[in-house]
């Protein structure tokens, strides 16, 4: 099928796209144009890419129009942040099988653990309101056939991910490689639920390839497994050949600590205790993620390390 992918050269638009190609579909990406894919890939060569800055084009309400002459079957929308956005877009479809990319922060804080798609959804933030009010939107309107991904912190190499202390402060990573010394607030108990850019891309892919089964359905996208910090912290200290030296302090002290940007970082990820379930994609999809969360965070640390340290 001709597919469009709205800001395609990202984290997952990287292994999406080149897969997509491999998998015999046409491909078009809409982005910026200041940014290249993480990885070479000499399928990027049969790609169609048409440079659009979507902020710009929406303001002139051009940008709809702009996806809707490309004449897509089916369109990946992975920066779409707003209702708005949403609505300009659909409005300017007919038909076509819409995948859009949610986020597990549109659940707010987790209660009952792993979090399922049919869970009550009670978001704090902008960002994770914004996302549930498009995929409410996408619900109610009968233009296209959506379908909805939720991601958790994506990562992979080529960016740092969410570290041992929830956030990304590289001091963290440094330190453990060191000699294995990490501060944790509490206990270390919190969640953090990652997921390898990869996966997310294959979920979208499947979405994409049978949508008979997807549409109108949201489906998360993390590892089957999640990490506590502290569970976080002893993998990265003995990756690094150290035993781990771990300090617990109560949320007080760690914030008076660490600096205050990296302190609101932690508890706006450990605050949602995010642990999701992946049974749903499994079920309708038959999609699995390949990739763990050890060897997801273990393998987007070394890149980082090799790219930034010495």
């Amino acid at each position: 099928m001709r597919v469009v992918v709205i800001g395609g050269t990202g984290h997952i638009g990287t292994y999406l796209v080149p897969s997509l190609v491999r998998s015999g579909h046409e491909v078009v990406v809409i982005s910026r144009g200041v940014r290249r894919a993480y990885r070479e890939d000499p399928l990027w060569g049969a790609v169609q890419m048409v440079v659009c800055d979507r902020e710009e084009a929406e303001t002139g309400r051009l940008f709809g129009a702009t996806v809707a002459q490309l004449n897509p079957d089916a369109v990946v929308d992975l920066t779409c942040f707003t209702p708005a956005q949403a609505r300009q877009l659909v409005e300017a479809l007919d038909g076509q099988h819409l995948i859009h990319t949610g986020t597990v922060w549109s659940y707010g804080a987790s209660a009952l653990v792993p979090t399922t798609e049919d869970s009550p959804k009670d978001p704090y933030g902008e960002y994770g309101i914004n996302k549930l009010a498009i995929e409410r939107y996408l619900e109610s309107q009968d233009r296209v056939r959506a379908t909805v991904v939720h991601p958790g912190h994506i990562s992979g190499p080529g960016w740092m991910p969410i570290g041992p202390a929830g956030n990304l402060d590289p001091a963290v990573i440094d330190g453990l490689r060191a000699d294995g010394s990490c501060l944790l607030p509490d206990r270390g108990g919190e969640t953090i639920h990652h997921v390898h850019a990869e996966d997310v891309a294959g979920l979208h892919q499947a979405c994409l390839e049978q949508p008979d089964k997807a549409a109108s359905h949201s489906f998360n996208s993390v590892c089957t497994q999640a990490l506590t910090l502290r569970g976080y912290a002893v993998l990265v200290a003995r990756h690094f050949g150290h035993e781990p030296n771990l300090e617990f302090v109560p949320w007080s002290e760690f914030a008076a600590r660490v600096d205050p940007e990296q302190a609101a970082s932690t508890i706006e990820h450990i605050g949602r205790a995010p642990l999701f379930s992946m049974e749903k994609a499994r079920a309708v999809l038959g999609f699995v993620p390949r990739h763990s969360v050890t060897d997801t965070v273990l393998g987007s640390i070394d890149a980082w390390v090799a790219a930034n340290r010495d």
